[in-house]
């Protein structure tokens, strides 16, 4: 008589024409099903490396300044992953509100990505900076962006962004 065995993490043994039997399979003592992956350190991001006239940072922002607002949108995008925290640090009419590009935002940086913003407002409407981001797979990428700001303080929203 043949028997077939099949085995994922339970046994099933086949003979003959009766009905299968369920067998549970357990690993050794000890053991384990797969090889530890070591955790990748995430970005560090210290706001007290700021320059003079720099802020250094990867939390929430605000509507208060220009700073804040690119704050803001860059926490929502990354971390938060919110659309609704994103619309809402855009300007409204201005082209990267569509919805098609905020979903193609938020998926550009997979969840657990770690990122630092370094930025400056060199006018009322301009603010720049870099933003260097690692993905939960490591390696560490890095924009250097323009962002162009409106709106009064309690009220700055993004009215576009640019490579710088």
């Amino acid at each position: 008589m043949v028997c077939a065995v099949t085995a994922l993490m339970l046994g099933l043994t086949a003979c003959g024409g009766g009905s299968p039997t369920a067998s549970v399979v357990t690993m050794p003592s000890g053991s384990t099903s797969a090889a530890a992956i070591p955790a990748i350190d995430p970005l560090r991001c210290d706001p007290t490396t700021a320059a003079p006239g720099e802020t250094v940072t990867n939390g929430k922002g605000s509507h208060e300044s220009g700073v804040a607002v690119v704050a803001d949108y860059n926490w929502a995008v990354i971390t938060g992953r919110d659309t609704a925290r994103v619309t809402d640090a855009v300007a409204t009419g201005a082209a990267m509100a569509s919805p098609s590009l905020i979903s193609q935002a938020i998926g550009g940086y997979p969840p657990g990505t770690t990122y630092c913003l370094r930025m400056r407002q060199t006018r009322p409407d301009t603010v720049l900076y870099t933003l260097t981001y690692q993905p939960p797979a490591g390696g560490t990428n890095e924009y250097r962006l323009r962002a162009t700001v409106t709106g009064p303080p309690g009220d700055v929203r993004i009215a576009g962004v640019v490579d710088q």
